[in-house]
């Protein structure tokens, strides 16, 4: 059996290896891309993740926004509906919650998290694709 890849998608390099290193001590792959939405989509299709943790804010190295999550959630959905998508984000007021939710993602989560927050939503959202 393969193990499983989740693609992590933050720009803030240490959340990043916060949640790549929480990924793979419960068994899965994990890899970052934070850099465009294009290089998100084209990661997405090399490596067919079965999850996605997606930020909504990402900025660049600039400290310009580099990509919309709203967006790039529509965009993941629309182009594989099979893959899950969390949105990870310090935004947890009722309307990001329910936008990101009409863009398709199948999970959100609110910075800060725990460990276990984390793990939950991941298996709440894998449960049906293990």
């Amino acid at each position: 059996m393969t193990t499983k890849r989740v693609l992590i998608v933050e720009d803030s390099k240490s959340q990043a290896a916060i949640m790549a290193e929480i990924v793979r001590n419960a068994g899965y792959e994990s890899s970052i891309a934070a850099e465009s939405a294009t290089v998100v989509m084209r990661t997405i299709a090399e490596q067919k993740p079965v999850l996605v943790l997606l930020d909504l804010v990402l900025l660049g190295p600039d400290g310009l926004p580099a990509a919309d999550g709203f967006a790039l959630c529509g965009e993941i959905k629309r182009s594989n509906p099979n893959t899950g998508v969390i949105i990870v984000s310090a935004k947890g007021d009722e309307d990001s919650t329910e936008w990101a939710m009409a863009q398709g993602a199948d999970g959100f989560l609110q910075k800060p998290f725990s460990v276990d927050d984390l793990m939950s939503v991941i298996t709440t959202v894998l449960g049906d694709k293990n």
